[in-house]
This record gives C-alpha cells, structure tokens and sequence, in this order.
C-alpha cells in the first residue's frame, strides 16, 4: 500500500511538472503542493521519528499552506519572520521571495542540522536551497542544486532528482 502511494505521488510530480495549464493561481498552488509533496515523500532525514515538518515563508507566492494541512506526508508550518526558521525545528524550508543571500543565511544559521530547502526565487540554482521551482510561461519545473541537497544532510530518491530540470534535458 506504501509503494502504491508513493508511486502515486511520484506520478503526480511527473505531471504536475509538465503540467501546461498553469494559468491560474489556484491550479499553480496545486501543482507546487503536489511537487513539494512529492520531494518531501522521496525524502529521508536521519534520526527523524514521524512526519517531517514544512516550515513555509510567508513570502511563499506559489505554495497555499491550507491545502498542505490536510496532507499524511508532513506537518506545515507559516514562518512570518525569517528568525523563526532557526527555532521552529524545521525539517524543510519552503523559500518565498527571499534572495540567494537571504536564504544563504538562513542556510547557514541552521548549519549542522538536517535541513531540505526549497525556493521559488532561484532560477539559477547554483546556491542557496537545494530545489529551485521555476515556472516559465505555462511550464512548471524545478532544478536541484547537488551541493546544498549534498550538504544538507537529507537523502532524495534518485528518482525525483531525474525529474528535475536538469535532468529532462
């Protein structure tokens, strides 16, 4: 039942990261849900007993906090002030509009400590959080930065690193 799941969600994120109807906000916080869901489900931290928890910026544009509520995969959180990342207890970050830096120094505040980051403001992806979300016109993907993903501490499936940008081109 656990692999049927898993694997529904790993669908899910194969769609939702091609999905080319992305006109609405709405249908865009859908698809980032199901996304974040998808990377957090694939995701293991060590010496982590339960669900992780998804601490979430409140400058987030494309992630609806609500909806993630009702989710089994992990407990959300909206972050209001960037200090709260350090004592929240945070498993995973979901960046908003924060820059490169800002998120680099919250990075750094955390260091030592098991952490995934997810950001929708860094196209590049070169530093900072480990998954960058990049929506392009219509089309929804995102890019894995290896060297933060590496240092945080946090193991993803293979497979959903081969569903980044990086990896359909």
């Amino acid at each position: 039942m656990k692999f049927i799941r898993r694997f529904l969600i790993l669908t899910s994120i194969f769609l939702s990261h091609y999905a080319l109807s992305m006109t609405g906000d709405g249908d865009t916080q859908v698809s980032t849900n199901k996304i974040v869901e998808g990377i957090l489900s694939f995701s293991y931290w060590p010496n982590l007993a339960g669900q992780p928890l998804l601490c979430v910026s409140k400058q987030a544009n494309y992630f609806n906090v609500a909806q993630a509520a009702d989710n089994h995969i992990y407990k959300v959180v909206a972050i209001t002030d960037p200090t709260e990342f350090i004592s929240a207890g945070c498993n995973a970050i979901y960046f908003g509009r924060e820059s490169v830096k800002e998120q680099d120094d919250i990075i750094h505040s955390l260091s030592g400590k098991n952490i995934l980051t997810i950001t929708e403001n860094n196209a590049d992806c070169v530093a900072g959080a480990s998954f960058c979300l990049i929506r392009r016109q219509h089309i929804f993907k995102f890019s894995v930065n290896l060297d933060s993903l590496t240092r945080s501490g946090v193991r993803v499936n293979a497979d959903v690193l081969l569903l980044s940008k990086d990896g359909d081109e």
